[in-house]
């Protein structure tokens, strides 16, 4: 069977409306430039639709001729890369998702390992910012709750308070373990704000926190958070203000 043949069979098998790369075809490692050739073909032919270099989908038929993926497609093929989680939102969308704001973002913002780039899909559009941490499916909460306190400045609905008080609900509820990761990451990949914040939440909430979180900061350093001191007296211990 010619590589054709065989870019063409595997392409039946995939459903219409979904992305794939051309390295998901079985075929590819076995000649990689016949493949993108093959596919090439089929994009002039209207058979295949591409939505950026290497990613391609299967048109659906609709009413009014073929169909382009949803925006939830293309935002996962942002987020995950041959079935493994490459990114996570990040940005004023999560903030939306966690209910901090009320704000629809034009753009929305995902952090993945690689350099920063802009997509355009026409119905969606999507930032790519490089992802202080490594990504997978169990670091990504983790990560979602770093982010907000990196940026827990520039929440335009809600001020520092308000975000500490729903993030100590959040870390409240987390297992030891899961804590104990989420100091993890932050001691090896976020900012001096971000731990000091992090330190501070544990111990609001009971938790005992890794002394290495106080010892990575400065003892000198001040964090202007923008926080009502009379409501949590303890942020001086972590020299946040």
């Amino acid at each position: 069977m010619t590589i054709s043949s065989c870019v063409e069979n595997s392409i039946a098998q995939i459903e219409p409306g979904k992305i794939f790369e051309c390295s998901d075809l079985d075929v590819y490692n076995k000649s990689p430039d016949a493949v993108l050739k093959s596919l090439s073909r089929l994009v002039a032919t209207n058979r295949l639709g591409r939505v950026s270099k290497g990613k391609y989908y299967v048109p659906k038929k609709g009413l009014l001729g073929d169909m382009k993926p949803s925006d939830s497609e293309l935002l996962k093929s942002c987020l995950y890369r041959k079935g493994q989680r490459v990114g996570y939102i990040t940005g004023a969308a999560l903030f939306n998702k966690l209910g901090l704001s009320t704000q629809q973002p034009k753009t929305i913002e995902v952090a993945t390992a690689g350099s920063r780039q802009e997509k355009n899909f026409g119905t969606i559009k999507i930032r790519l910012v490089t992802s202080l941490a490594p990504v997978s499916d169990k670091n990504v909460p983790l990560l979602e709750l770093l982010d907000v306190l990196r940026n827990v400045k520039y929440i335009s609905d809600a001020p520092p308070s308000e975000v500490i008080r729903l993030l100590t609900v959040i870390i409240s509820r987390l297992e030891e373990a899961v804590v104990k990761d989420l100091q993890d990451l932050a001691l090896n990949y976020y900012s001096p704000s971000t731990k000091a914040l992090l330190g501070f939440i544990i111990s609001c909430i009971g938790f005992r926190p890794n002394p290495e979180l106080k010892k990575s900061l400065s003892p000198t350093t001040k964090y202007n958070i923008g926080i009502d001191e009379a409501e949590w007296p303890s942020a001086k211990e972590w020299s946040i203000r």
